[in-house]
């Protein structure tokens, strides 16, 4: 079993799940009057171009539903395992102005553990509590912004998804395989996720993902709430933890919001880390007065490998 990291940092030259083909599909298509050879003009921002279509990919040298029943299999194993470690999160919240400079942030460090009543809590590591970032036209909470469910595709959620087979491509020093994850419908007060997954060719595991979690509705879901949150695609890597587990350690998401002088842009980064199984600590309060704990990595049922009749479960917190 490879014991190689795919985290975020490691990967900054890699760009976004399927962007990087897009990318130099785009690139292809563009006439040479189009191409800017005065650095001192700016080109204009995000400009949607149309993509040659799609090739069809080769076959994959074992049958892909073979490829989903193992990594679904994975999964279940490390929300099992998940939930025993503790770690520690950060997250950052930035605001960039049109000029690129940066002009507000929020950071929050915490750590998770695992307390004697069975719950998983978070406790603040830093002094600084600020948690919303004022922009010109509101605050984004940055909490919010940064709950997006760790295991999305574990065994009993297949049901509600279709997988198509896109291909191989190489991940830093991994070979994956990759597939196209849309829902089969959406469904009210439960997200779902929509994007790109890369599987490792020998663990059969999940090790990165781009997308986003949709419902069928803008309400808050299952107590997640969605309303006021202003990203929508997140990028999630993860990496080998005690040479057995692969676990989420960097998310990462940016958005644009009009503000009344012109547009912002914002950027989210989640990193967890120092993974550790640990003794249970007491509960905080006791355990009628505990607070809602934080998990980030609860299975969506009680039991992964049993599927749910009535739905997909709770997504995490």
């Amino acid at each position: 079993m490879k014991k190689g990291a795919v985290t975020g940092e490691g990967m900054r030259a890699w760009m976004p799940c399927g962007l990087a083909l897009v990318a130099a599909l785009a690139a292809a298509c563009l006439p040479a009057a189009a191409q800017n050879d005065n650095p001192l003009t700016p080109v204009p921002p995000r400009v949607v171009r149309k993509i040659p279509r799609e090739s069809t990919p080769e076959a994959a040298p074992i049958p892909p539903e073979k490829i989903i029943e193992s990594f679904a299999a994975r999964e279940d194993e490390y929300v099992r395992a998940h939930a025993l470690y503790s770690f520690k999160r950060s997250i950052r919240l930035l605001e960039i102005d049109p000029g690129g400079e940066k002009v507000g942030e929020v950071l929050q460090e915490s750590e998770i553990y695992l307390a004697d009543n069975g719950r998983r809590y978070e406790r603040t590591t830093k002094e600084n509590t600020q948690r919303f970032l004022d922009i010109r036209s509101g605050s984004v909470d940055a909490q919010k912004a940064a709950q997006v469910p760790l295991f999305p595709l574990v065994s009993n959620q297949l049901k509600y998804y279709d997988l198509v087979y896109k291909g191989t491509q190489p991940l830093d020093e991994l070979n994956t395989y990759i597939f196209q994850v849309k829902p089969k419908r959406l469904l009210p007060q439960y997200r779902l996720f929509s994007g790109i997954i890369y599987v490792d060719d020998q663990d059969f595991a999940i090790v990165k993902l781009y997308g986003n979690w949709s419902a069928l509705n803008d309400e808050d879901v299952e107590g997640i709430p969605t309303r006021g949150v202003p990203f929508s695609l997140y990028e999630m890597y993860y990496e080998n933890v005690d040479g057995k587990y692969w676990f989420p350690t960097y998310i990462h998401s940016e958005a644009y919001v009009k503000t009344k002088g012109g547009e912002e842009q914002l950027r989210i980064t989640v990193k967890m880390t120092d993974f550790k199984v640990v003794k249970a600590v007491p509960a905080p309060g006791g355990a009628a007065s505990a607070p809602k704990p934080e998990n980030p990595a609860a299975p969506p049922a009680a039991n992964p490998s049993k599927p749910d009749a009535n739905g997909p479960g709770k997504p995490p917190a």
